[in-house]
């Protein structure tokens, strides 16, 4: 008899979360982490903004809270920076701004109505996805649920988001406001992390979609960023749950259709009754499992997720903290934007589309002491060839230089979405693990046949940023994987 209840491989927060409601329930789980420390691409990030609430209460995790509030900063060239800030009742303050009056009351009306909008998606996202076609009553039922969320809305506010929901945000942009810098601020909310420039189609419903899994788009960070991770860990030990690091698995077993183990890379072989991969679908797929016990139509399906990663991560240690122009000293405890407007990111979109990028970049950046985090982009991943890394920190830093004052440079590394494959193993680099679209979200994701955490294989379960409801740090992900396979083992 098997050792363990459950083998889940990678140890990101989503295979800590999905560990910790497991365990809970008695499930004996082993994680297996290829590399030296636990977390995965929770060290690409440099904020915690949208972690699940829910998932710390449910695991009574006791996060260390921050009892500060933060800013965001939209960087403007001529230093008259935009500064806001989201209170405690979710209404848009202006601390410091060039726009006029009237762009200010239109931007903070429609972050309502986004807000709005993003509260009806925000339903779904701790559900199990219906399967479409199923002609199951629990998915039919789920259908009409989703259907009747959106009917309440009331007449106006159905129409207006049905009408929304598959356009761009550079035209719902310029038919409300005509500030450069506020519409770059939305534009860049809108398709950070995506393979959307703003006048893609559906770069409006990224927004929703984005603003309904962190629960706002300007809100305070509420948890300290570093201390997630050490949490987690803990909580899994605490409950019994094994973790082995440094160890790579080779490849999923199966038997009879049936997952039944794993093969390390030291040809080391583990038996368990359920195998959960936190590796992205394609990794899973075509590395850990194969395609022998999958069909034809099954593996096209697979093959054509789209997974093009587009971010750099860049960390610069500084001699000193940073000076921001023209920012005091009581606000540099901001988010940092760098997007002055829907056509400047469009070029720099236009050129990812060609494996390039432009010289002209957009960027977002926070600050611990004297380090600087920042995500570059369009930085797209290229197949066979790569990035000019030199030239390209040279250019960052020079994007950087004429807002920041004093920035002595010790130390700048950086990760294109090549190396963010090599060193994460996600395929693309992608933070997300495939792009987040009308045709990878919600029953469709990662796509038609593999969307409800479990796969054609028995006993084999993805719990992945690549499943619903998608990337980020919310944790949601690894927690209805675990409601999913213990439904599933009643």
């Amino acid at each position: 008899m098997s050792k363990y209840d459950a083998i889940i491989i990678g140890g990101g927060h989503n295979g800590l979360v999905c560990a910790s409601y497991l365990s809970k329930k008695g499930y004996k789980i082993l994680i297996l982490e290829k590399n030296e420390n636990l977390g995965g691409l929770v060290h690409c990030a440099s904020s915690l903004k949208g972690f699940s609430s829910k998932i710390l209460n449910d695991l009574k995790i006791n996060l260390p809270t921050l009892n500060y509030k933060s800013y965001v900063v939209a960087l403007h060239s001529d230093q008259q920076h935009t500064i806001l800030q989201e209170n405690d009742k979710n209404n848009i303050n202006f601390i410091q701004s060039s726009a006029n009056e009237e762009n200010q009351k239109k931007f903070s009306s429609l972050i309502n109505k986004y807000k709005l909008f993003a509260s009806t998606l925000s339903n779904f996202m701790y559900e199990v996805p219906p399967r479409l076609k199923s002609g199951n009553s629990e998915d039919t039922w789920k259908l009409i649920k989703m259907g009747w969320k959106i009917r309440k809305l009331g007449k106006t506010n159905m129409r207006e988001f049905l009408r929304i929901v598959g356009l761009n945000i550079a035209d719902e942009l310029e038919d409300n406001l005509s500030d450069d810098t506020l519409m770059g601020l939305l534009a860049h909310e809108s398709i950070l992390g995506s393979n959307l420039g703003p006048r893609s189609p559906g770069s409006i419903l990224s927004l929703l979609y984005r603003q309904a899994m962190q629960n706002g788009l300007f809100t305070s960070e509420q948890y300290d960023f570093h201390q997630l991770i050490p949490s987690l860990e803990k909580n899994c030990i605490n409950q019994g749950v094994d973790i082995k690091i440094n160890a790579s698995v080779k490849k999923i077993i199966t038997t009879n259709n049936q997952a039944t183990g794993v093969i390390l890379k030291n040809e080391e072989k583990i038996d368990a009754g359920i195998i959960i991969s936190n590796a992205d679908p394609k990794t899973t797929y075509f590395d850990l499992l194969g395609t022998e016990p999958l069909d034809t139509d099954f593996i096209r399906r697979a093959k054509n997720i789209r997974t093009k990663g587009n971010i750099a991560k860049l960390s610069i240690t500084l001699k000193d903290k940073p000076i921001i122009k023209n920012i005091e000293k009581e606000k540099m405890n901001a988010k940092f934007i760098y997007a002055p407007g829907i056509n400047y990111i469009e070029r720099s979109f236009n050129a990812s589309k060609y494996d390039k990028y432009n010289e002209n970049l957009c960027f977002e950046f926070h600050h611990c002491a004297n380090v600087i985090a920042a995500n570059i982009y369009y930085v797209p991943y290229v197949k066979n060839t790569t990035h000019a890394k030199e030239s390209l920190i040279q250019q960052s830093i020079n994007s950087l230089k004429p807002f920041i004052s004093n920035l002595e440079i010790e130390n700048a590394e950086l990760l294109t979405p090549n190396e963010i494959e090599e060193k994460y193993h996600v395929t693309g680099g992608h933070w997300h693990h495939g792009d987040l679209e009308i045709d990878q979200m919600l029953m469709m994701r990662p796509f038609y046949g593999s969307a409800q955490y479990a796969t054609p294989i028995k006993n084999l379960y993805l719990c992945s940023a690549g499943t619903h409801p998608g990337g980020g740090i919310t944790g949601i992900n690894g927690r209805n994987a675990a409601k999913k396979i213990m439904g599933d083992k009643k």
